[in-house]
């Protein structure tokens, strides 16, 4: 856990007690966000897309390789027929080839990142304007993500007695 972070929690609990005019403590909500993202309608989309892409990109560099295969293979019969400035021709062609399979590989990778990236932010975005949205409502003091880990591996949350599981209501109010 970030050492800012337990800061913050208390503070905002402190803050919290402040601020109650009751006698009662504090109420906590806990949301598993990894579920909530799992169940998320754009999840699925986002992914089927990411995995076409991966398809079309993998099918691109098969095509390419093969392409450069055939070339070498011509480049090869081409030098056996004594063919000299077709075979030198048909190099240049491999190299150009060669050159356009690398860049195509770093391309294709950058660009698959960045959409899965960009994908994966909508949804956060969209999962915290819902949560902001159910706590306006409900008025937890804090909901903390129980699914969550700390930089050292173990959950953030180790135990929240009293703590409101809002994970089902959050997914359903993302449902179209």
């Amino acid at each position: 856990m970030h050492p800012n972070c337990g800061v913050a929690l208390a503070l905002a609990l402190m803050a919290a007690s402040a601020r109650a005019e009751e006698t009662a403590p504090p109420r906590i909500a806990t949301v598993d966000l990894t579920t909530v993202f799992e169940a998320h309608p754009r999840t699925a989309e986002a992914t089927a897309a990411l995995s076409a892409a991966r398809k079309a990109a993998r099918q691109s560099f098969r095509d390419k390789s093969e392409e450069l295969k055939n070339t070498l293979q011509r480049h090869q019969e081409l030098l056996r027929d004594g063919r000299k400035a077709e075979a030198a021709a048909e190099l240049e062609k491999a190299n150009t080839l060669e050159r356009a399979i690398a860049e195509l590989g770093t391309t294709n990778q950058r660009a698959l990142e960045e959409q899965f990236r960009t994908a994966k932010k909508e949804i956060l975005d969209d999962i915290a304007r819902v949560v902001r949205e159910f706590n306006a409502e409900k008025r937890y003091a804090v909901v903390l993500d129980k699914s969550a880990a700390s930089d050292n591996g173990l959950p953030q949350v180790l135990d929240a007695p009293g703590a409101h599981d809002i994970t089902a209501e959050i997914i359903a109010r993302l449902k179209p």
